[in-house]
């Protein structure tokens, strides 16, 4: 697992093959490779529940921006597993 430390350096974001990463790591490597990101930093973590993880990131954009963004990593269905249930479509609207 990537450290948080290193999943927000610029460098990290070139390597794929960094093993299973955690949603903050993944979200640090994809936001750190934009052009208008300055800096970020995984600010914390905390188990919301067993098995989710909330990560609290900080980007800071050009101008002293800042972005505050939250992002929880939950473990994945398993294969074939229905996924979350969808909202009824609204009245009148065509079927899949």
């Amino acid at each position: 697992m990537t450290s948080p430390d290193d999943a927000c350096k610029p460098e990290a974001a070139l390597f794929d093959d960094v093993g299973p990463d955690h949603a903050g790591s993944v979200l640090c490597r994809l936001l750190i490779s934009h052009p208008d990101v300055v800096d970020i930093e995984i600010l914390g973590q905390t188990e919301i529940v067993e098995g989710i993880t909330s990560y609290s990131l900080g980007v800071l954009l050009p101008g002293g921006r800042e972005l505050y963004i939250d992002v929880e990593d939950a473990p994945a269905a398993p294969p074939g597993a229905a996924g979350a249930p969808r909202a009824p479509a609204p009245p009148g609207a065509v079927g899949p």
